[in-house]
């Protein structure tokens, strides 16, 4: 069990909660665990115990008790994303409080808003949502992905010169100028999420504007540095989110590149 990466980078830090899925009833009688984490730490519980396999456990260690009574019940402990979308601060502050309220029905009625305690599944069905290629108008030309993966882009986009922004997604490129001349938009992309959209400058023969730049090294080739304006708009509702076409996952660069490059849907 995990959250792939696309669900983890919209979480943030968070407070989950252990459940008992063979007792029925309120959140009080349920629950036997709360906990802070981030990414996909509120799997690490399960993934321990399963590995001890039958050895005896820490007696110490109670959640990993029940967590194998669960297991050999023939089911999974419940996991409950109980508050996300925080910083690690309030994070910690809420599982503080969290904790000794357990046996206070009325203290953990709040799991009705839309964003306290939900399931694996209801986190995976509001976060886990490729953008597909097809549905938005400007992916449907040539595309370039960047890699920003060597890049703080929470500095980038945090930053009041916004053409730290435009620089790193904007290249240099190693792509070939016959390419280059193609490119409509430039995404720039973080273990294959989208961090930035850019749509190309044109020449007036429609071919895409872009600065050829010379290699150094013998035998290499040269780089290309493109102009164009940021599409806030589109940023807005796909940062953080991967590109798909035929439940092939496009913005996923290859081990070692800087770009890939697609030619336009037909």
């Amino acid at each position: 069990m995990h959250f792939n990466a696309m669900v983890t980078s919209k979480l943030k830090a968070y407070v989950y909660a252990l459940a008992d899925p063979r007792v029925s009833g309120s959140l009080r009688d349920r629950v036997f665990y709360i906990g802070k984490g981030n990414g996909n730490r509120c799997f690490n519980h399960a993934h321990i115990e399963r590995s001890q396999g039958e050895e005896p456990l820490n007696e110490a260690e109670h959640k990993l008790g029940r967590i194998r009574e669960i297991r050999h019940s023939g089911n999974d402990v419940e996991i409950l994303i109980v508050a996300h979308e925080l910083d690690d601060k309030v994070a910690l502050d809420l599982e503080a409080v969290l904790i000794p309220l357990l046996g206070d029905t009325n203290k953990v009625s709040g799991h009705g808003d839309r964003k306290l305690w939900l399931t694996r599944n209801q986190i995976s069905e509001a976060y886990d949502r490729p953008v597909t290629r097809a549905d938005v108008p400007l992916f449907r030309g040539n595309i370039l992905f960047v890699s920003l993966n060597r890049q703080d882009t929470g500095s980038l986009l945090g930053s009041e010169d916004p053409e730290r922004l435009a620089r790193a997604t904007l290249g240099d490129w190693n792509l070939s100028a016959e390419r280059s001349a193609r490119v409509d938009c430039i995404i720039g992309v973080k273990n294959g999420l989208i961090v930035s959209i850019f749509e190309t400058s044109k020449r007036s023969d429609n071919t895409t504007e872009f600065l050829r730049i010379k290699s150094e090294k013998k035998r290499a080739h040269g780089r290309s540095r493109f102009s164009g304006h940021r599409r806030h708009d589109l940023e807005h509702d796909l940062r953080g989110r991967s590109v798909t076409e035929d439940a092939k996952t496009l913005s996923k660069i290859r081990p070692g590149a800087g770009c890939q490059y697609l030619d336009a849907m037909t």
